[in-house]
């Protein structure tokens, strides 16, 4: 499965468990930056994590797909 890496942006500071919750990710949060990563099973899953971070009000900042992950 494919492993991914988000950086997202918050006007508050982020709170990791909500968007571990909403997302299904690991989540790191640092102040009003959090990275989110994981592994999606596909495009489908990494775009309905796009929207739910959208739907929580953040600024998605970057998202990679790395490899070497498991």
């Amino acid at each position: 499965m494919p492993y991914y890496e988000l950086i997202v942006k918050s006007d508050e500071e982020v709170d990791g468990p909500a968007l571990e919750a909403a997302t299904g990710l690991r989540c790191t949060p640092l102040d009003r930056l959090a990275r989110l990563d994981g592994e999606l099973v596909d495009d489908a899953a990494l775009h309905g994590v796009i929207v739910r971070v959208f739907r929580l009000g953040l600024d998605l900042r970057a998202v990679e797909q790395r490899s070497g992950h498991h």
